[in-house]
C-alpha cells in the first residue's frame, strides 16, 4: 500500500519583551509538510513501513531585528541551524492481533518503530541561561535530532449502523515514543505520549464527489522536559487537547481520501521564558491512501 499525507499548519504567536528587546514580539510560524508512506505486508497479520517527513517550516517577522526571530525558513542554515527540507523518518512494524474481517467486532493492532532524525536540525542552544544574552539565533527546525523508539497499540470496533447518528467505527490510539540518545549536537528530547479517540459516522450520499463519512475525534499529547546538555529547555513540558473534524471520500478504482481540521487555543511556542506566551494555530491535513493489487512472489516461498 502507499499512501501520503499533507499537512498545513498556521500558527499565529506572540510573547512578552525579553531581554535586551523590550517590546511585544508578534509573528507567525507555518508548516507545509507531506509524509510519503510505503507499506508492505509480510503476512496476513504482519506489515512493515516506512515515512519520510519532507517540507518546509517558516517564521513570518516584520518588526524589526532581533536576535530571536526574522524571517526565514528550515531549508536554509542558520548560525545555530542546519538548513534541509527533510525531516524524521520513521520504520515501523505491526502486528494485527485481532481481526473481524469484513464483519463487524474489534480489530486491534500493536506496533513499534525506530525514529530516525532528519538533517534539518539546531545544532546550539537557541535559549538564554542564567541571564547570558546569546547572538543571533533559531528556535524550529524540521527534527530534533535524536533517535528515538516508537510504540503503539490501536483498538477499533466496527459496527452495522441502522442510523447515521452511530458510528461505522470507533476506537482509540495509543502512542508512546521514546528518545534513545541526545543528538550529535547535545540535545535531548522528552518522552512524548498521545492518545486519540475517534468516531466515523456513513453519510449514505451517492454521488462520488460527497464525502462517504464524517469522522469526529479528540487528540491528547503530552511531552516531558526536554534538555540541552544539563539545562533544561522552556517551554518543552507541555499538554494539549485537541478537537478535531475529518471527511473521508473512497472510490474503489482511485483510492481514498481524507480531510481533517484541527483548532487550538494557547499552543506553547517554544521560545526563551517569555512573559504573556500566547497562540492560536490552524491545522489541514490531505491524506491519500491506495492498496495497490500487487505481491512480491518471493515472500511466499
Amino acid at each position: 500500500m502507499v499512501s501520503n499525507n499533507y499537512n498545513y499548519q498556521f500558527i499565529d504567536w506572540s510573547h512578552g519583551p525579553l531581554g535586551g528587546e523590550p517590546f511585544e514580539h508578534v509573528g507567525t510560524l507555518s508548516t507545509h509538510l507531506i509524509t510519503p508512506t510505503v507499506s508492505l505486508g509480510l503476512s496476513d497479520y504482519i506489515n512493515i513501513s516506512y515515512t519520510q517527513a519532507i517540507g518546509v517550516r517558516a517564521m513570518g517577522w516584520g518588526l524589526g531585528h532581533s536576535v530571536h526571530h526574522r524571517n526565514e525558513n528550515s531549508s536554509d542554515s542558520f548560525d545555530n541551524a542546519l538548513g534541509s527540507l527533510f525531516g524524521d523518518g520513521t520504520l515501523s512494524i505491526k502486528y494485527l492481533l485481532t481481526n473481524t474481517g469484513a464483519q463487524s467486532g474489534s480489530r486491534i493492532f500493536i506496533g513499534g518503530g525506530l525514529i530516525i532524525p532528519g538533517k534539518s536540525v539546531l545544532t546550539a542552544d537557541p535559549y538564554e541561561h542564567e541571564g547570558l544574552v546569546y547572538p543571533d539565533h533559531r528556535h524550529f527546525s524540521l527534527s530534533d535530532g535524536c533517535y528515538k523508539t516508537n510504540f503503539e497499540i490501536q483498538y477499533y470496533i466496527k459496527t452495522k449502523p441502522k442510523s447515521v447518528f452511530m458510528p461505522t467505527f470507533y476506537g482509540i490510539t495509543f502512542n508512546y515514543i521514546k528518545p534513545l540518545k541526545e543528538s550529535d549536537y547535545g540535545y535531548l528530547s522528552g518522552n512524548a505520549y498521545s492518545s486519540i479517540a475517534s468516531l466515523l459516522f456513513p453519510t449514505k450520499f451517492k454521488n462520488n464527489w460527497y464525502p462517504k463519512g464524517v469522522s469526529l475525534g479528540f487528540i491528547y499529547m503530552k511531552t516531558e522536559k526536554a534538555f540541552w546538555g544539563v539545562d533544561e529547555a522552556p517551554n518543552s513540558e507541555a499538554e494539549m487537547y485537541l478537537p478535531a473534524i475529518g471527511f473521508i471520500w473512497n472510490h474503489k478504482k482511485h483510492g481514498s481520501f481524507s480531510l481533517n481540521i484541527r483548532y487550538n487555543q494557547n499552543e506553547a511556542v517554544p521560545e526563551e521564558d517569555a512573559n504573556d506566551n500566547k497562540s492560536t494555530s490552524f491545522e489541514l491535513s490531505i491524506g491519500y491512501r491506495k492498496t495497490l493489487d500487487y505481491t512480491i512472489p518471493w515472500l511466499y516461498y
